[in-house]
């Protein structure tokens, strides 16, 4: 599946990189690139986009913390290494619970309710921010693994938000 999904990098030199036993040359093509673009570069926390000032909002102001409470989901900063629960990678994983929560739903009734709480996540807490994000972190990267990822992810988001309307369109 790796490979069908991110075609360019499954034919780039980066994967016998990866796949590959020289533990330095991982460490100096991904850990680098990945310091570069999300240290370095692009801030990967909502809030950071969404204020006027440009800062990261790590307390219950954050209207991500506000969702994720209504959703029962409560973020682990500390396993995540995160500031802030509006992180990127904390973001798609409730969207990924939420997508398994509605896959593993025992009636259409609690599916639906699992889908509007994708879709009003997606359209109120995550697409007017995350594409920035992802444009960014495609530009950036030195890397074709994280320039395709970004990309990959930023499809992924659109295509779910259609997805999740024409399942609720009457």
């Amino acid at each position: 599946m790796g490979m069908a999904l991110l075609p360019r990098f499954s034919s780039s030199p980066e994967r016998a990189i990866m796949l590959g036993d020289d533990e330095e040359a991982a460490v100096a093509t991904f850990d680098t690139d990945f310091v570069h673009v999300t240290v370095v570069n692009v801030v990967p926390y909502a809030s950071f986009y969404r204020s006027d000032k440009g800062l990261v909002e790590s307390g219950g102001a954050n209207p991500l913390v506000q969702f994720y409470q209504s959703c029962g989901f409560e973020a682990d900063l500390g396993s995540a290494r995160a500031l802030a629960p509006d992180h990127i990678g904390i973001v798609l994983e409730v969207l990924a619970r939420l997508s398994h929560a509605e896959a593993a739903a025992n009636t259409r009734m609690y599916a639906a309710q699992i889908r509007s709480l994708q879709h009003k996540m997606l359209a109120e807490h995550v697409l007017d921010w995350a594409p920035l994000y992802l444009h960014a972190v495609r530009r950036c990267a030195h890397t074709t693994l994280y320039a395709e990822s970004a990309e990959v992810t930023l499809d992924l988001l659109a295509s779910h938000l259609q997805d999740l309307a024409d399942m609720t369109a009457p």
